[in-house]
């Protein structure tokens, strides 16, 4: 199976799911998104601990965009690995196509409380500005968290 094949998989068995907090319909509006290949696939994914961390700033020599390029995780490549195997039943497809938003939504939920506290850390004000600003971006995936993410 290709990715294209797994992200067609996902929204077959994500279709119908509803009542879920929304979880289900912006997981959708990503398979679409990652489907027209001239869309950008990438989003903060990896390493939350890190992620966490970064309130006191980057290490030594360590830039922002490198530190951007170790917790950004793409999902086209993400489909074609063990957690989407064309032998697995509906159900445990269906969590693992659930698995983008929850992570996108964790990843929001945790930077937004920072970034609203006193003396946020930049990282991590660096990370919220990437996804505002990336959300009017039509081929950004943040595009579908528009009417997801709140600005305040």
């Amino acid at each position: 199976m290709t990715w294209q094949d797994r992200a067609q998989r996902a929204l077959s068995v994500l279709d119908g799911v509803d009542g879920d907090g929304g979880a289900a319909e912006r997981s959708r509006r990503i398979f679409n998104h990652v489907l027209n290949e001239s869309n950008r696939d990438d989003y903060i994914s990896h390493d939350f601990f890190n992620v966490q961390q970064t309130a006191g700033g980057l290490p030594e020599g360590v830039s922002f965009d490198d530190f951007l390029a170790v917790v950004a995780g793409h999902v086209r490549p993400e489909l074609e690995g063990s957690g989407f195997e064309e032998e697995l039943d509906d159900d445990n497809f269906r969590n693992g196509a659930l698995t983008f938003d929850e992570v996108i939504r964790r990843h929001i939920g945790f930077l937004n409380g920072v970034v609203h506290q006193a003396a946020a850390g930049e990282v991590h004000i660096g990370l919220w500005n990437l996804i505002l600003n990336a959300r009017t971006d039509d081929t950004s995936i943040y595009a579908c968290y528009r009417d997801f993410l709140v600005d305040a």
